[in-house]
């Protein structure tokens, strides 16, 4: 190039953009996002990938989130089951739009990643309701974003595998150019530390059958058995009595009960017992199964047998406060909380959940 043309060139720019060049630092957005004067507007750019109003609805939260954030914004991707524009069936609800954000942490010296990830996730999503109910942002740091594509994370290779850029200060387009040239490849170490999750991962579902389902269905039959004894009369058993207290008091004393159902007691409690004094270390599908079967109709003959004591008094099966009990765990989908119940990331042995949590990253 000429030095007389490259003179105009740059002459020109200082006509034509020190006002855009303003806006740019005052919105902490880097210059070479400014839009032209003759630039297409972004709904205009997303008309053939999403609805109309979708795309208008994600042009005002990229320019709230870029006024907002300014600078720290790296990128804003358009991914997921809505990236391309569908035919949906008549009626049918529209998907969310999912949106990753890409913010800089490099200078974040107050919080945690944690901390400040919580805070991002809690202010986009405050930022993009009221604009519209679809958009889904998904935060990543631009630390853990890079970790992630270190260790193979599936999310993020389809992030920059379909995403469609909204804003980008050149941080994701080399990225997404590397990956379609196929040169961003996960090291030896990350696909190893896939097969070691894949491997703890069948060790949770074991151990949680082992511990956790076994606890449930022991709590079902000694808890369901306390409220029947405790209706008669009785104090309510420990989980060790209760089969005792079934066989003495509802079969033999009141004759309420066949005798089997002391036995289904016995079974699903002393099935627990064994597990929590290691002498028995595994717990099959199939076993869980036919301990469901009992527990269940052990539960069911309970509700049945306290019903109709209630209905010989002239009472009711469920009083006030425990409908509403449950119909308020309904209507929030609480569940319910076990005193006793049994956290397998403090397991001695075995892999921590929050930490498999970390390494799956955001599948």
């Amino acid at each position: 190039m000429s030095k007389k043309s490259m003179k105009k060139q740059l002459n020109y720019r200082k006509k034509e953009t020190p006002k855009q060049e303003a806006n740019a630092q005052q919105e902490g957005m880097p210059e070479a996002q400014a839009p032209g004067p003759d630039q297409p507007s972004l709904a205009d750019m997303l008309k053939d990938i999403l609805s109309k109003e979708d795309a208008h609805a994600i042009e005002q939260y990229t320019a709230a989130v870029l006024q907002k954030f300014g600078r720290y914004i790296k990128s804003v991707v358009l991914w997921g089951s809505k990236k391309t524009k569908k035919v949906l069936k008549k009626n049918a609800k529209p998907g969310d739009i999912d949106v990753a954000i890409i913010v800089d942490d490099t200078d974040v010296r107050r919080m945690t990643r944690a901390q400040l990830k919580d805070k991002l996730f809690q202010r986009l999503c405050e930022m993009s309701h009221p604009i519209s109910k679809n958009i889904h942002p998904q935060p990543y740091l631009l630390t853990e974003f890079w970790q992630y594509v270190m260790d193979g994370n599936p999310v993020i290779y389809n992030v920059l595998r379909d995403g469609i850029i909204i804003f980008d200060n050149g941080f994701f387009m080399p990225l997404q150019m590397l990956m379609r040239m196929g040169n961003i490849k996960p090291s030896k170490e990350a696909i190893d530390k896939h097969m070691y999750i894949a491997e703890q991962l069948l060790f949770l579902c074991d151990d949680t059958l082992l511990t956790k389902m076994s606890y449930d269905l022991e709590q079902a039959v000694v808890s369901s058995a306390q409220a029947v004894l405790m209706e008669l009369g009785y104090r309510p058993p420990t989980p060790n009595e209760t089969p005792t207290f079934v066989m003495d008091f509802l079969v033999k004393e009141k004759k309420l009960l066949p005798e089997k159902f002391a036995e289904m007691a016995e079974k699903v409690i002393r099935n627990y017992k064994d597990i929590e004094h290691k002498e028995k270390k595994k717990f099959t599908g199939t076993e869980y199964e036919a301990m469901m079967v009992m527990a269940k109709e052990f539960v069911d003959k309970m509700k049945e047998l306290l019903t109709k004591i209630r209905k010989e008094k002239g009472e009711s099966y469920l009083f006030e406060q425990v409908e509403k009990q449950i119909k308020a765990g309904k209507e929030e989908k609480t569940k319910v909380t076990r005193p006793t119940d049994i956290d397998l990331s403090k397991a001695k042995i075995g892999p921590n959940q929050e930490d498999m949590n970390q390494q799956l990253g955001q599948r």
